[in-house]
């Protein structure tokens, strides 16, 4: 590979090493998969009169999306792994998404647009409503963020390399922590692309607007952003396979197979913990129905051993 692929590749290896942490973050919680240590987990009710249809429909949905994104690794070629990432990235979004939006409606949340979910699930996040191995959030103000549940500091972190190798949970902390900073500043920059030219906040004295932001600005534009969360990066990166850039990945040097497995892992325990919860409130038996309903070959790896994990777990079944 000569300097300019190299250069290329870069960014690849930055999203392979953060994909890397957060899965190493996640296994680094033998307790992950007990939900009864999480208070809201236990508070949930079970739900009467629920449109369990619409409740089938998006868990299905979240299913055949995950089946797809598996599908590379049932062919097991490298460069099918290679050539598959960037269309892995919104499946492994909108399966997450899908089961996540089937939990919220059993809540009563508004789930009719992306940002919207994404906020109901930070505020979750904010609120303890998840357990420790993915409560981890990034706010504040322009150059003043604070990362609460994995490292509380404003501090940048000292040395640290978005290209190093993750070797044990510090690693993973420091590019857990980078990821989030860069996925809340670009998050900023798209509210900025979008703010009311009308907007006074952001005109001179003179009644223009600003070429030039400030901290001021930049600070309005913080204001109304959400904690940025794990599920405002997998969103960020939903879209990559639209970007000019997918050449990142076929010039890549990095381990594809390791990839997907990682991103598998986040995908597979995001989707234990909502099928959990909207097991919680609908009941087993109306869940088992959805469950054993949808074509068995497509999750006896996936759905189905997640269920029998909580059973145990979590029902004592």
């Amino acid at each position: 590979m000569n300097n300019t692929d190299n250069d290329k590749s870069i960014p690849s290896q930055i999203i392979f090493n953060r994909f890397h942490a957060l899965s190493f973050y996640i296994e680094s919680f033998t307790d992950r998969y007990n939900l009864k240590n999480v208070n809201y987990y236990n508070n949930l009710k079970n739900k009467q009169h629920l449109d369990l249809d619409r409740i089938r429909k998006l868990l299905w949905n979240s299913w055949s999306t995950e089946y797809s994104f598996l599908m590379t690794s049932f062919i097991d070629d490298s460069e099918f792994y290679k050539s598959s990432l960037h269309w892995n990235f919104p499946q492994a979004y909108y399966s997450v998404y899908l089961a996540l939006t089937a939990f919220h409606y059993t809540q009563e949340m508004d789930v009719d647009q992306h940002e919207k979910t994404i906020k109901n699930f930070n505020n979750s996040i904010k609120n303890n409503h998840y357990p420790k191995s993915v409560s981890f959030y990034c706010k504040g103000l322009y150059k003043e963020f604070v990362y609460v549940g994995i490292q509380n500091t404003t501090k940048q972190i000292d040395n640290f390399k978005a290209l190093a190798k993750i070797r044990n949970l510090q690693d993973s902390k420091d590019q857990i922590i980078n990821m989030l900073k860069s996925t809340r500043e670009q998050n900023a920059e798209h509210k900025r692309e979008r703010v009311d030219k009308k907007d006074p906040k952001y005109h001179t004295k003179e009644g223009l607007l600003t070429k030039k932001f400030t901290k001021r600005h930049w600070d309005y534009i913080y204001k109304s952003i959400p904690e940025t969360t794990v599920l405002n990066f997998l969103y960020r990166l939903r879209i990559k396979s639209n970007y000019h850039d997918v050449e990142t990945f076929i010039n890549a040097d990095i381990d594809f197979r390791a990839f997907h497995t990682y991103l598998s892992n986040i995908v597979g325990y995001l989707n234990y913990i909502h099928e959990a919860y909207i097991c919680k409130v609908i009941g087993c038996e109306e869940y088992e129905k959805i469950l054993n309903s949808f074509p068995k070959k497509l999750n006896d790896d996936t759905s189905q051993k997640r269920y029998l994990k909580m059973r145990k777990i979590l029902f004592n079944k």
